[in-house]
């Protein structure tokens, strides 16, 4: 049984007297433990499938089923608490609190769960140490490098231990060095943890380390291709 289930995923947005039809019938489905990446040009409905899959956003029709839970059978505050411990969520402009430094802002979601504050305190030091950042737990987000702040945006993704962490172009605001760190780190927490990963992404270093790569266009998807079936080189895929 697939561990994220996708069924005939529509999506209808209203502008004014204008409907925009984002996703037109997405079927898909994805393991426990894949590393997934979705490509797809600008407004091809790739985001807003990713926001379906992280319960952001609510499909026009469909199914969605993600761990056992039918997501549009739940309420928003069910979603709420769905999104709080079975997703880590990381997103291109890191989304850190300027005026909490690095160990706050992992141990935030921790609080929200209802764990105490020392020991959000405590779990937080533990992930930070594990992505690098052992040094750098009392530093503000102002204080770090690109590449650090996204270290910390990925501690905090996984202070809740979830199933599935939904990572948005990732990279997309780091150099090139700093953005392969972060797709080995990535790819190595996956790996140790058995958590899901999805990622939408233009980054082809990203794809090389995807166990699938699902290609959107036009509302669609338009194939799903495994990683060895491609050829990828730096400025190409193949």
């Amino acid at each position: 049984m697939a561990f994220i289930s996708i069924r005939g995923i529509e999506k209808t947005f209203v502008l004014g007297k204008t409907e925009v039809r984002a996703l037109k019938g997405i079927d898909l489905e994805v393991h426990r433990g894949e590393y997934l990446s979705i490509m797809g040009p600008s407004g091809s409905g790739k985001s807003t499938l990713f926001n379906m899959i992280g319960a952001l956003d609510a499909p026009s029709a469909g199914n969605i089923e993600v761990a056992g839970h039918r997501l549009n059978a739940l309420t928003r505050r069910q979603l709420a608490y769905f999104r709080c411990k079975h997703i880590g969520y990381v997103f291109p402009s890191f989304n850190l609190i300027p005026a909490y430094d690095a160990t706050d802002n992992v141990a935030m979601p921790l609080v929200f769960s209802g764990q105490t504050y020392q020991d959000a305190c405590n779990r937080a030091r533990t992930i930070l140490s594990r992505v690098g950042l052992e040094h750098r737990l009392t530093h503000l987000p102002d204080e770090l490098s690109g590449g650090q702040q996204q270290r910390v945006a990925i501690a905090r993704a996984l202070a809740n231990q979830p199933a599935i962490i939904l990572a948005d172009e990732p990279t997309a605001n780091l150099d090139l060095q700093t953005g392969g760190e972060i797709i080995a780190l990535l790819k190595e927490l996956s790996g140790e943890t058995g958590t899901t990963v999805i990622t939408t992404t233009h980054d082809h270093e990203m794809l090389a380390v995807s166990d699938r790569i699902v290609w959107i266009k036009d509302g669609q998807v338009d194939r799903v291709e495994k990683r060895e079936d491609i050829a990828i080189k730096v400025g190409t895929v193949g």
